[in-house]
């Protein structure tokens, strides 16, 4: 009876060290991910240009980068116009319908897809649209950020994709003042600690 509990466990012992085996053999599931910012230059009273930076944060390529756009959504208010592509991709304004906002498709020809870990700048397109405007919700989809986007690893709809929110990158004047403010609560500090007896 000793023996053959002994051999039962040993049994178990040999699965869970082939199952552990197998579990460190097998490749890591991808993960599909991305962040992106952008910045704003104001060419008239009424027009801004935006450029957009896409980073690919996972472990998969990207190949498309929808902008303002989750699946039967378009978020921005009006069209879009002087829209540029960087090397190797091209890009599409989509549109549903008059209940519909605008968006913008970018899509990566053969060779151009985004690596993991890759940055890719040369997105850009104008708008009528603030900035202000631009970082509140979709006047067609109130409780949707107008920035609200989508990637996918290729073509669209080739996977299920990942939904992310465009961040604005804080403008020079804006580092400044923050600059400002923390070099003046440092000074403050500084004036209100005791001098130190020696």
């Amino acid at each position: 009876m000793g023996s053959s509990s002994n051999s039962q466990r040993g049994g178990v012992a040999l699965a869970a060290v082939a199952i552990a085996c197998a579990c460190a053999a097998a490749p890591a599931a991808a993960s599909e991910a991305a962040g992106a910012t952008f910045s704003s230059v104001q060419l008239s009273p009424a027009s801004w240009q935006y450029s957009l930076t896409l980073d690919d944060t996972g472990t998969t390529d990207i190949g498309t980068f929808w902008f303002a756009w989750v699946p039967g959504k378009d978020f921005m208010a009006t069209a879009p116009s002087g829209i540029a592509d960087p090397a190797g991709w091209s890009a599409i304004t989509t549109h549903g319908s008059a209940s519909d906002g605008y968006a913008i498709q970018w899509k990566a020809g053969a060779g151009a897809l985004l690596a993991p870990g890759q940055s890719l700048t040369g997105f850009t397109f104008d708008s009528s649209m603030s900035p202000q405007a631009m970082l509140g919700d979709s006047p067609f989809f109130p409780t949707a950020p107008v920035t609200t986007s989508f990637v996918y690893e290729g073509a669209p709809f080739s996977d299920a994709g990942v939904k992310f929110a465009v961040e604005a990158v804080p403008e020079p004047s804006s580092l400044a003042l923050m600059g400002l403010g923390a070099l003046a609560f440092a000074a403050r500090v500084a004036r209100r600690k005791p001098a130190q007896s020696v």
